[in-house]
């Protein structure tokens, strides 16, 4: 549980953080990209698009076509069967949560590893997200 802070919420400070953070997106979300193609170049998913190891951004453009939840399911489908290997990522699906549904009407399963369920869990306990929802 987060501790409520002395200090009172500052706008100010939250468009710094914010402007601190983003100022050269476009090579953050370069690196960002070659750091998730490096971690995850034995799945399954990203094999099966011949991108044989490759992390530039032209690569993946060319290899990885846009896709959409359906495109994945039967990879999910897996996972949730209980499949260990590296299908979607190399590393290992950690939890799996059901979406409410409100898109086409569907729940959906969606899949998580440990370092996205660690970076939403720093999402929510970050000095800004505290600052923006008043704790």
């Amino acid at each position: 549980m987060a501790e409520k802070k002395d200090d009172e919420f500052s706008g100010e400070k939250v468009i710094a953080e914010f402007e601190r953070l983003s100022r050269d997106a476009a090579a953050v979300q370069r690196e960002t990209l070659r750091r998730i193609l490096a971690d995850n170049a034995a799945a399954e998913y990203l094999q099966g698009r011949g991108l044989a190891g490759r992390t530039d951004p032209d690569s993946f453009r060319a290899c990885v076509p846009l896709a959409t939840h359906a495109d994945v399911e039967p990879y999910i489908a897996r996972i949730a069967d209980g499949d260990a290997s590296a299908v979607l990522t190399a590393g290992p699906i950690t939890s799996i949560s059901l979406s409410s549904g409100t898109t086409q009407g569907k729940r959906k399963y969606l899949p998580f590893n440990q370092e996205l369920v660690k970076s939403t869990c720093l999402l929510y306990t970050s000095d800004a997200a505290d600052d923006l929802i008043g704790v």
